[in-house]
């Protein structure tokens, strides 16, 4: 949490320092290109490495440039700009760059694929609701299937989604989509043509 109880910003959760391309090469990781298979038994890459590296650094400027555009317009009295190590180190990767690695002559045995992860759905036995690659069909976690929501799906409603600070708003937007739903089942009649109440079932 930061100062004041408020919780950091998604892209912010658990971090201390920058991490950038160039800091990791300069600290010894080897920086390869793009992935493209295997070729007679080696790992090929593409010679895109400081492609990657170039627009990670303008992602990163565009997020400055877009803070200090708001602190300029709120009058917020911020301390200035220091440039951030991790950004300013020169980068170090191979010359030529690595476009091959054979797995045998390398000794490698094992690989490590880090892609992420995505939510194990495969208890929602109703047929429809998820997709082919098993995660849920919705639309802001309304599922395609009538009457059966999701609530903190990652990026399921916002960028916030899947973050505690989203379940309120989340939780808000589903109750009010089922309310709606139920008053549209839920509908008053003249109480003389119905003996069991001001309301009936359609």
């Amino acid at each position: 949490m930061e100062n004041g109880g408020r919780p950091p910003a998604r892209p912010l959760l658990g971090a201390t320092h920058t991490i950038s391309l160039q800091s990791l090469s300069a600290q010894g990781v080897v920086l390869l290109g793009r992935f493209n298979g295997i070729v007679n038994g080696s790992l090929a890459f593409g010679d895109d490495v400081d492609d990657h590296m170039r627009f990670a650094d303008e992602t990163s400027a565009y997020a400055k440039r877009v803070i200090d555009e708001y602190i300029g317009r709120a009058g917020i009295d911020a301390p200035p700009a220091e440039d951030d190590p991790a950004e300013t180190v020169a980068s170090s990767v191979p010359s030529p760059p690595i476009r091959s690695i054979g797995l045998a002559a390398s000794g490698i045995s094992s690989i490590i694929w880090c892609t992420g992860f995505s939510g194990d759905f495969s208890w929602v036995k109703v047929p429809g609701a998820l997709d082919e690659a098993g995660q849920p069909k919705h639309e802001d976690g309304i599922g395609t299937i009538p009457g059966l929501y999701f609530a903190g799906l990652d990026f399921g409603v916002t960028r916030k989604s899947g973050t505690i600070p989203a379940v309120a708003e989340e939780a808000d937007h589903l109750v009010s989509h089922i309310a709606a739903k139920v008053s549209r089942i839920l509908r008053p009649i003249p109480a003389a043509e119905n003996s069991h109440g001001p309301f009936s079932i359609r």
